[in-house]
């Protein structure tokens, strides 16, 4: 009888050869637990250049670059039998071998390489290059974004478009800091969640940063969030301290259910000194990256979450290094079914730092403020990992400049020819300290208004004459311009005809503008608040790709009672969410006889703890005078539980137990 693998001939080896390495798309085949590379067609040097002793190296060592970018991962996975694919994923290969990383999109597909017994002996990818496809697209989308805006908000509805309103719309730009905030919803449906992030200058020239989530989706919880954000804000703004403006917020929290159980991190940073305060109410650890790559989660002790009676939490303090990167997220970003918080926390650090040492070609269409570029890669690292975000996700960066851009100082003739260099020099000025578009445009008008009025009116008869333009920025994020001549203008003209309209146009195109006449000259001083947009999406590239979907039965959620000498268990499985919630409290309820028999809650099948399953257990925690809650310390629950404030409710840990330092 003939073996099944050997009914049906692939052809002539010699053919198959050369059709291998003729394929339009690349294809690699590794062996083995280190991945070797056995075989790859000539098209792989498209992808990372042409490297001497390919062919039976280690993956992991022949493209180093990739680590971080979770391309590894997925071919563990498939190691592991699992079969993902990516679609128009962003990988970043060093082709050159200078240091230097290349952009390119690729669709591909990991499939696990296995044996006549169906052992896995390694994985096969294929890859085709969608650069040109993504290229296309990104074009068009650039020509069209004010059409395609409006497509957005009629798509997004208006519970969407209220939860948009509530965000801040820009964000600061400041001497010292850089900062950039990608928030993504990740509802197909546009329903808006309760996610807020704000960055907040404060009097004594502090910034004030905080990330939140309320339970829930919709306008409810769109509207509890924007309700928090500006308690907090108000609070931070009133010169309150850290302690004080959280005390404020669990206070607020507690008097409406929708508001109650959020969480949130609030850290205040001085951008001079790099002096950080940080506490949290139930929410993930901020994250430091350094300038080489290496990070570190803050050592916050979390109380519970807001409005749930847990009191006050203890204020981290400690010292940013120059050129530090501070990151604030919500739990979308790290949070998976069947994998715990810390997973989820390791797979940040590791692809935030591998995000923060890559050296970009400047041809890549990844932002080039750092802020910017590890938000964007993050997020669709993440996504990829994950298959997609199951839950809104907010990240909020902050960078700590090595060194502030210093003011501008120019003096030129007065002289038209002077107007075109003056431009050119305060345009580089404005992009360096990151002004947006249209305010550099605003500014660079008004400052041309000016300066052109003291060419015209300062220096009468014929006269020679200079004048000179300062500008700088300060920690309110207000660009301060002057325009300053040493001459006496002129009485304006009766008639002036199409001119004299200069101080009019200045005053339109910045937020204040003064004149001052005196016997030295004349100083036109203008002030305008300038700020980076904030990025509000409801998806990327990377939500399309990661694992493909197994033939397993749907998670669903169940509570069983289980009767034992030592007492009652009510064992709860599946996710605990919006939906489920109410329904775990049910079972609860009933099995506690309504709180007058003692109970354990076993939260260790439970694949999804949300939010709303925090708040439950809260509430019922002040029904029932004996409950216990147990989860494995492996388990999704276990660091949810924890971090929120209701680790009380665990069995004592070992004494000998280890802590990997995520949100302890």
């Amino acid at each position: 009888m003939t073996a099944p693998h050997a009914r049906w001939s692939s052809g002539d080896p010699q053919a198959v050869l050369d059709g291998f390495e003729q394929l339009p798309g690349f294809v690699w085949i590794f062996e083995g637990p280190e991945l070797r590379v056995v075989a790859a067609n000539p098209a792989v040097r498209a992808a990372v250049g042409n490297r001497s002793g390919l062919i039976g190296e280690p993956f992991r060592r022949a493209v180093p670059e990739l680590a971080g970018q979770h391309i590894f991962e997925l071919l563990d996975q498939a190691l592991h039998g699992i079969r993902s694919h990516g679609y128009e994923q962003r990988v970043l290969t060093d082709r050159n071998g200078d240091g230097t990383l290349t952009e390119a999109f690729y669709t591909f597909d990991m499939a696990p390489w296995r044996n006549p017994d169906g052992s896995v002996r390694g994985v096969i990818v294929q890859a085709v290059d969608a650069t040109p496809v993504v290229t296309a697209r990104q074009a068009a989308e650039a020509a069209a974004a004010a059409t395609a805006e409006r497509r957005y908000r009629q798509a997004a509805g208006l519970v969407l478009e209220l939860q948009r309103s509530l965000l801040p719309d820009v964000l600061p730009v400041l001497p010292h800091v850089q900062v950039a905030a990608h928030y993504l919803v990740a509802s197909s449906d546009l329903v808006a969640g309760g996610d807020w992030f704000d960055v907040v200058p404060l009097p004594d020239g502090r910034l004030a940063l905080t990330v939140g989530d309320v339970v829930g989706h919709g306008a409810t919880a769109a509207a509890a969030m924007g309700q928090l954000r500006t308690v907090a804000r108000q609070a931070l703004q009133s010169g309150g301290g850290l302690p004080q403006v959280l005390a404020v917020l669990d206070d607020f929290a507690a008097r409406a259910l929708a508001t109650r159980a959020a969480t949130t991190c609030l850290a205040v940073l001085d951008p001079r000194s790099g002096a950080l305060e940080a506490a949290s109410h139930g929410h993930p650890a901020p994250l430091v990256v350094g300038a080489t790559g290496d990070s570190r989660y803050l050592p916050l002790t979390p109380a519970g979450p807001l409005g749930t009676g847990a009191g006050p939490t203890p204020v981290h303090t400690c010292r940013l290094r120059a050129d530090d990167v501070l990151l604030l997220y919500t739990d979308g970003l790290i949070e998976r079914p069947r994998q715990s918080l810390h997973d989820g926390a390791r797979a940040l650090a590791d692809a935030a730092a591998a995000a923060r040492r890559a050296t970009l070609n400047v041809a890549t269409t990844v932002p080039q403020r750092l802020p910017d570029r590890i938000c964007t890669l993050l997020t669709e690292r993440l996504a990829l990992a994950g298959g997609g975000f199951g839950d809104d996700t907010t990240l909020l960066a902050v960078h700590l400049l090595p060194e502030p851009v210093a003011p501008l100082h120019l003096t030129l003739t007065a002289d038209t020819t002077a107007l075109r260099p003056m431009r050119q020099v305060m345009g580089g000025w404005l992009a360096r300290i990151g002004a947006s578009g249209p305010d550099a445009s605003d500014l660079l008008h008004a400052t041309g208004e000016a300066a052109t009025n003291a060419i015209d009116h300062a220096y009468p008869g014929g006269t020679s004459g200079t004048f000179t333009v300062h500008g700088a920025l300060d920690d309110q994020g207000v660009v301060h311009v002057t325009c300053t001549d040493q001459g006496r203008w002129r009485p304006p003209a009766r008639d002036p005809g199409g001119r004299g309209r200069g101080l009019t146009m200045i005053r339109g195109l910045v937020d204040r503008a003064e004149v001052s006449h005196t016997d030295a000259g004349t100083t036109v001083s203008m002030h305008h608040h300038i700020g980076q947009a904030a990025n509000v999406t409801t998806a990327v590239a990377a939500q399309a790709a990661g694992p493909h979907k197994q033939a397993t039965v749907a998670e669903e959620f169940a509570a069983a009672v289980i009767e034992a000498p030592a007492g009652r268990t009510l064992r709860v499985q599946g996710p605990v969410d919006l939906v489920t919630g109410p329904r775990l409290r049910a079972a609860i309820m009933q099995a506690s006889r309504g709180g007058s028999l003692p109970l354990t809650i076993d939260l260790t099948p439970v694949t999804h703890l949300s939010s709303t399953g925090v708040r439950v257990l809260h509430e019922v925690a002040r029904i029932l005078a004996h409950l216990r809650v147990t989860a494995t310390p492996q388990s999704p629950a276990h660091a949810v539980l924890e971090l929120t404030g209701l680790g009380h409710l665990l069995p004592e840990a070992p004494a000998n137990g280890s802590d990997d330092g995520f949100h302890r």
